[in-house]
């Protein structure tokens, strides 16, 4: 539900933003808020990867704390360099990304300060999903998004405080949620004395591998709008960050389920039918998670006339493309496991970063020739690279009896099925409707009636656990 969520603040802002901004504003809004989580991937090392691992390795609350607070030191002077360095760079980061642009530079600094203040919002909310406590990560997710909603509206549509108004609404809503994310981990914060620079090699070196993992997971997932704006122009670029705003729609069930995952993937480790289950998660997570991305790829056009202004109608395909990559999004957490749970975090990052290299490649190749569904394209094929050599790798260290076969058949029927119905187009609203609502509900009760025992049994499974 958090991660939920937190996709549906950009698919919310939609109807908001294109009514206000022109696509060239919304490409320099794209650009600086990826640039900004390429920031804070960078400053979390993956260290919260190594947080959990650590953190399941005892059940000694003090060495759990110490992990914690390990890491949540280390995250705060990192952070509070990083917003010094970017605040005196302003200027120059500014005309580097936008040329002449007048205010680029204040909203680099706007930037800059909300970093050390979201700490406290990412720290809390890795500890609770620890915790598996549910509700109180919900709250706090909830409190930002509608704070962050909220300000939007008061400094974008009523003050007209244009694209600076939606970066001073970021900074706020981070200083208004951030006393309650220190309230709702207070018992696990403690004195800088609780900070181990031993503890902390070792969870740098097992999180290293992780860094260009996730570096390459930006480069592969969000750096398309760079290469749009580079190529193209920069309304281009905003007709592509919107794709990739109202595609998320898609990615809400990854991310619920990349903020589940490891921690449940963990925490039953050393059951008997742990291997069982992960297979199990497997399947179902294809059938789910590729019958949101048909959903979405299909009604991708519909979408923009319901939510956007039709200058931003040519951004469809764009849509459709990327909505399937957060399929691969969520593969590669469950191709991964079984590396991380020998400890050989290596491979992940050499995978990604050779991804990262087959993307750049492909927006050399697709953009000049398909424009910015080349650059979606070239995402979604990198994507699923991924997971594909992953499962290949994990299998040898920690072998799991996925059914590839199956998941592979019922993915290539969402696919199929997807592009044919956005071939689909009368001209008449409704009619184009009604056609993609049946091809889908086909697909899906298809796919429900051949699978009908397996996921009853899985469920029970996961009951039983």
């Amino acid at each position: 539900m958090a991660g939920v969520i937190s996709r549906f603040i950009g698919f919310f802002l939609t109807p908001l933003y294109t009514r206000v901004y022109s696509p060239a504003d919304y490409g320099v809004l794209g650009i600086l808020n990826n640039g900004y989580l390429l920031v804070t991937i960078i400053l979390i090392l993956a260290l919260d990867n190594s947080t959990a691992r650590w953190f399941y390795d005892t059940d000694d609350y003090a060495d759990r704390k110490s992990s914690i607070n390990t890491w949540l030191w280390f995250y705060l002077f990192f952070s509070l360099a990083a917003t010094f360095t970017l605040f005196i760079s302003a200027h120059f980061i500014s005309r580097l990304l936008f040329g002449n642009s007048s205010e680029g530079y204040l909203y680099i600094r706007i930037l800059s300060i909300t970093l050390p203040i979201m700490l406290w919002m990412g720290v809390a909310n890795n500890v609770l999903r620890f915790e598996r406590k549910v509700w109180p990560t919900v709250s706090l997710t909830l409190l930002y998004t509608l704070t962050l909603i909220g300000l939007n509206v008061v400094f974008v549509l009523i003050l007209n405080w244009g694209l600076k108004g939606a970066f001073y609404a970021q900074l706020g809503a981070a200083l208004f949620s951030m006393p309650f994310s220190i309230y709702l981990i207070r018992s696990w914060i403690g004195p800088i004395s609780l900070f181990e620079f031993s503890r902390l090699k070792q969870m740098i070196r097992y999180s290293i591998p992780f860094v260009p993992a996730s570096i390459a997971y930006w480069l592969v997932n969000l750096s398309g709008v760079f290469f749009v704006n580079a190529y193209l122009s920069k309304s281009e670029a905003g007709l592509y960050h919107i794709g990739i705003s109202i595609a998320a729609v898609a990615g809400l069930g990854t991310t619920a389920f990349q903020q589940a995952w490891s921690p449940f993937a963990f925490s039953i480790i050393n059951q008997p039918n742990a291997r069982h289950i992960y297979a199990n998660v497997f399947y179902l997570y294809v059938l789910g998670m590729g019958g949101s991305c048909m959903l979405v790829s299909l009604f991708a056009p519909e979408a923009l006339i319901l939510l956007t202004t039709p200058e931003y109608y040519n951004a469809a395909w764009v849509i459709s493309i990327l909505s399937f990559g957060y399929l691969a999004i969520g593969l590669t957490s469950i191709a991964d496991l079984g590396t991380a749970i020998v400890k050989k975090t290596a491979p992940l990052g050499i995978v990604s970063v050779l991804s990262a290299v087959l993307l750049i490649i492909l927006n050399i190749l697709f953009i000049p020739a398909f424009g910015k569904e080349g650059a979606a394209l070239s995402i979604c094929i990198s994507q699923f690279i991924v997971p594909f050599i992953m499962f290949y790798i994990s299998q040898k260290v920690y072998p799991i009896p996925y059914n590839f076969k199956k998941a592979i058949l019922a993915s290539m029927l969402i696919i199929i099925a997807s592009v044919s119905g956005r071939m689909i187009h009368t001209g008449q609203f409704f009619i184009d409707l009604s056609i993609k609502l049946l091809i889908l509900l086909a697909v899906l009760l298809f796919l429900y009636i051949i699978n009908k025992s397996y996921i009853k049994q899985a469920f029970l499974i996961f009951k039983q656990n």
